[in-house]
Formats: C-alpha cells, sequence, structure tokens
C-alpha cells in the first residue's frame, strides 16, 4: 500500500490550535506555498474577520471566491452565503428558496438550531473540495481552511459525525457521512495544530491532539510552533557568554547581559515546550519570530523561507 501524500500536499487542509497563535499566519503560509508550486488553491476563512487576504497583500474579499494571487483564491464562507448556496443548489429555484427560507418562522428555527452554522460553513468547505469545472475535472487542487480556535474547534470537527449518527436517512445523513469520510481520509484530508512556545498554548495543543486523534481519529498533519526565538548566539559565543559568571560593572555592558540572560533563559524555555510537544509524535515546524514593526506579506514571504520541504 502507498503511502498517504505529505501532510502538505493533500487536498483538505485544516489549520487550528488556540486563538492568537497565528493560525492565519500559517493557513496564509501554506497557502502560498501550495499556489507557488503550480496547485490551483483556496484558501477558506469561515465567518470571521479577513486575515489571510489581507496578509497576502490583498483587500477583503467577503463571500465571493476571488483571485488573490497566481493559483490562489479566497473566500469568507458566512452561514448566510452557505445556506443560500445550498439551498438553491437542491431547490433549483430562487423564487422558492425566497418562499422557504426568506420567512421569520424559518428564519428562527434555523437560528436556533445547535450546531447550524457550523455545519453549513463545513458543508460549503465539502462543496469546494467536491467542485469541479466545465470539464468535470477538479476546481481546485487544494483547499485550506482556517479552522476555528480550540475552543470551539473540536465541536466544529466533530458536527458531521453527529449529525450521521443523530439523522438515521435521508440527504442530511449522507452529506454529513459524506463530509466526516473525507475528515477522517488519511489520504486526502491533514489537520494541522498551530502553537506558541508558552504554557497555556502547550496545555491545550496537548489537549487537541488527544481530542482530534484518540477521539475523533482525524489525520494530524504537523505542529507549528510559532514565534519560536532565534539562537541569540553560536555555540562558541555562548561558550564565552556562559563564562561570565558576573554581571558587569560598566552600565552599559550590564546591560546588554541583563538582555541576554533574559534572551537565553527564554530560550531554554522555547526548547523545553519543544521537547513536550515531541512526545505528540506530530512533525514539529519551528517558525521564528519576525522582529519588525508590521506583519504583512514580507514576514510571511520571510517565514516561507524557513518552511521545511
Amino acid at each position: 500500500m502507498s503511502e498517504p501524500p505529505h501532510p502538505y500536499d493533500r487536498r483538505f487542509v485544516f489549520v487550528t490550535g488556540k486563538g492568537g497563535v497565528g493560525k492565519s499566519t500559517v493557513t496564509a503560509m501554506l497557502a502560498l506555498r501550495s499556489a507557488r508550486r503550480g496547485a490551483r488553491t483556496l484558501v477558506c476563512e469561515l465567518n470571521t474577520q479577513e486575515r489571510v487576504s489581507c496578509l497576502l497583500g490583498h483587500q477583503p474579499v467577503g463571500g465571493t471566491v476571488t483571485c488573490i494571487d497566481r493559483n490562489l483564491w479566497a473566500v469568507n464562507i458566512s452561514p448566510a452565503l452557505a445556506m443560500e448556496e445550498y439551498a438553491l443548489m437542491k431547490l433549483r429555484f430562487r423564487a422558492i428558496y425566497k418562499l422557504v427560507f426568506e420567512n421569520p418562522v424559518m428564519e428562527s428555527l434555523v437560528r436556533f438550531v445547535p450546531g447550524i452554522n457550523d455545519l453549513l460553513m463545513m458543508g460549503k468547505a465539502f462543496n469546494h473540495e467536491r467542485e469541479v469545472d466545465e470539464e468535470g475535472q477538479p476546481a481546485w487542487d487544494r483547499v485550506i481552511i482556517d479552522a476555528p480556535a480550540t475552543g470551539h474547534g473540536v465541536t466544529f470537527f466533530k458536527l458531521p459525525r453527529t449529525i450521521r449518527d443523530a439523522v438515521p436517512a435521508g440527504n442530511m445523513h449522507r452529506e454529513a457521512a459524506a463530509m466526516w469520510a473525507l475528515l477522517t481520509d488519511p489520504v486526502r484530508t491533514a489537520v494541522h495544530v498551530v502553537c506558541l512556545p508558552e504554557e497555556l498554548p502547550v496545555r491545550e495543543t496537548t489537549e487537541l491532539h488527544a481530542r482530534l486523534k484518540g477521539e475523533l481519529g482525524l489525520p494530524l498533519g504537523h505542529v507549528f510552533l510559532n514565534m519560536v526565538p532565534p539562537p541569540l548566539f553560536d555555540a562558541e559565543a555562548r561558550a564565552d557568554f556562559d563564562r561570565l559568571l558576573e554581571r558587569p560593572a560598566d552600565p552599559r555592558l550590564g546591560l546588554l547581559w541583563d538582555v541576554s540572560r533574559i534572551r537565553l533563559a527564554r530560550e531554554a524555555l522555547a526548547a523545553g515546550y519543544a521537547r513536550e510537544l515531541e512526545a505528540l509524535d506530530m512533525p514539529i515546524v519551528r517558525l521564528p519570530i519576525q522582529y519588525t514593526a508590521t506583519f504583512e506579506r514580507p514576514q510571511i514571504e520571510a517565514l516561507l523561507e524557513t518552511l521545511p520541504a
């Protein structure tokens, strides 16, 4: 049996992790890598303030699939637009859609169905994965989803299985079963996790790994350890510095000594957290801190240069 494709190169790719760790940064980086390798790539953000298109130097794209670079498109999926598109696909006629869905009773019902918004957004991303062009070929070589943060993420990933098991038959059951089959397919799907070298993100990443792999059986990709401080010294300079046991009397040298000690302590902490993550048996990609006043496309390009092949 042949090995599944490298996690970077699977068709349906999710990027998740605790809020604020750099999910959108990693999504933008992977999308740019994919497009530059010639793959028609679609990035999906899910009903959020757009980050990926802006990080890549483009205006927000909204709910319309928009080309933002060569071989690269983006869309911000909203539940309302996803429902309209899905309903029109099934009902065929806009007049029938308006009659069925654009009335206060149906709007109230949909608003209060648990998980319906997540299911709609997942379904829209799923439809993009199976979308075909005029010649019947896949419209996209790769769909990359900037997934919800850790607290919401497990519920989001679990929803298709929940719907499949709760609804015994019919169109919703078939759609949920097909979504779950795609989510758990190690040939087509990979779920990457983004983390910071800090205590709380590492703890949440460990818990997320247990649930995604143990509870849900999803095919995991890499841990992207973001904002790792690069080494302050090479080995020889570090050995020389370690021999400076006392703070220099000169105020200026003393300040440099203090700053270096703080920086080296941070390096040691980051290395310790990386060792904790190694226990997850997921490849770790270390992304260095970008020391810059703004974080835009040049910084994404710089990170891309550090990405292992």
